[in-house]
Formats: structure tokens, C-alpha cells, sequence
């Protein structure tokens, strides 16, 4: 598990409307979304890529900082949740195994850390 003060070097590039989901779908899946996306639009090129915050529930409940391009995606960093927060999480995902969007409360919570 790295520090928080490793995540803040990519402060200024987290998208944090984007989701794994989305990434996916803009990067991987490039054929199946929807080109008239308002705030989204479809990678057209090698090198673009996205930067944003996601919970990855395949064993302890994590927040992970990952990077996503036309190759795959990768963890920058990651940091334990707070237990109120990871309470929070698992009374709402249950027993979910996955990488799974913010919740407004960790959210809110990784933009204060971000910002200190």
C-alpha cells in the first residue's frame, strides 16, 4: 500500500467524472461506445489516456489511483480507506469483488486528500 503523498503528482490530471467502466469502454472498447458523448468522446489516437480514482474490492477494500489507455490500465498508487468509510462501503457493496466506482463519501473524501 503506497502513501497518499504518492498520489498528488497526478493531482492536476485525475478526471474525476471518469469511471472504470467508461475507461473501458473509451480505451479498450473504442468500437461500442457512443460517439456523441458530450463529455466523454472517444480516444482517436495512441497516447491519450485518463487518470482517475476507482475502489478495487478483490481482496481488501482499496482506493486506487489508475492510468488507462489503448494498452490496458495500470495502478499508480493506492491508499487504505478510512474504516468509517470502508464501513460504509461494504454495508452498501456487500461482499462485491471488483473495481468499483467512488461513493460520494470517498469521493469527497479523496478530493480533501488530493487538495491537502
Amino acid at each position: 500500500m503506497t502513501d497518499v503523498s504518492n498520489c498528488k503528482q497526478w493531482r492536476n490530471e485525475v478526471n474525476w467524472d471518469m469511471i472504470h467502466e467508461d475507461a473501458i469502454t473509451l480505451y479498450l472498447e473504442w468500437g461500442n461506445n457512443n460517439y456523441r458523448h458530450a463529455t466523454r468522446s472517444p480516444v482517436t489516437k495512441s497516447g491519450e489516456y485518463s487518470i482517475y480514482f476507482a475502489i478495487d474490492t478483490w481482496e481488501e477494500p482499496k482506493m486506487v489511483l489508475m492510468r488507462m489507455d489503448n494498452f490496458g490500465s495500470q495502478i499508480l498508487c493506492s491508499t487504505k480507506l478510512p474504516d468509517h468509510l470502508r464501513e460504509g462501503l461494504l454495508a452498501e457493496y456487500k461482499d462485491i469483488k471488483g473495481i468499483l466506482e467512488l461513493t460520494p463519501p470517498i469521493k469527497k473524501w479523496a478530493q480533501e486528500l488530493m487538495d491537502a
